[in-house]
């Protein structure tokens, strides 16, 4: 028996459907979300950035590329090795976020990917971990 979160009505129903995460999937976003957020919050106080900001952006830029990274390693996971796949997907969507960062918060490339990648590299080694301690 498969549970999922109904996003649209907010329950939890059998199966999955249209608007539908695992509940798998939908800890792993919230947690992604929120260690990337934190990530690059302290990365822009630090640096004295809007902080606010960035953490919005990397929010709404996780939101959009995970549930997609999501699908795909779900799909692609029997033709491809762990590794190979993890690999091209994660850096996938560091590029993109690092595009989202460099468009809404006019960083240069290079701080752009920068702070993609060690954002994502922080949400991967997590839930690495949390994998493992299960």
């Amino acid at each position: 028996m498969c549970h999922s979160i109904d996003l649209d009505s907010g329950g939890l129903e059998r199966g999955r459907g249209k608007g539908m995460f695992d509940r798998a999937e939908f800890m792993a976003l919230v947690i992604s979300i929120a260690i990337e957020a934190l990530f690059v919050g302290i990365w822009g106080k630090v640096r004295q950035l809007k902080w606010r900001s960035l953490i919005l952006v990397a929010s709404a830029s996780t939101l959009v590329t995970h549930p997609i990274l999501w699908k795909l390693f779900t799909d692609l996971s029997p033709y491809f090795s762990f590794n190979i796949l993890v690999l091209c997907l994660e850096t996938c969507v560091a590029i993109v976020e690092a595009v989202i960062y460099k468009l809404t918060m006019r960083y240069s490339w290079r701080s752009s990917l920068c702070l993609s990648f060690a954002a994502n590299l922080c949400s991967y080694t997590f839930g690495l971990l949390f994998y493992r301690l299960q």
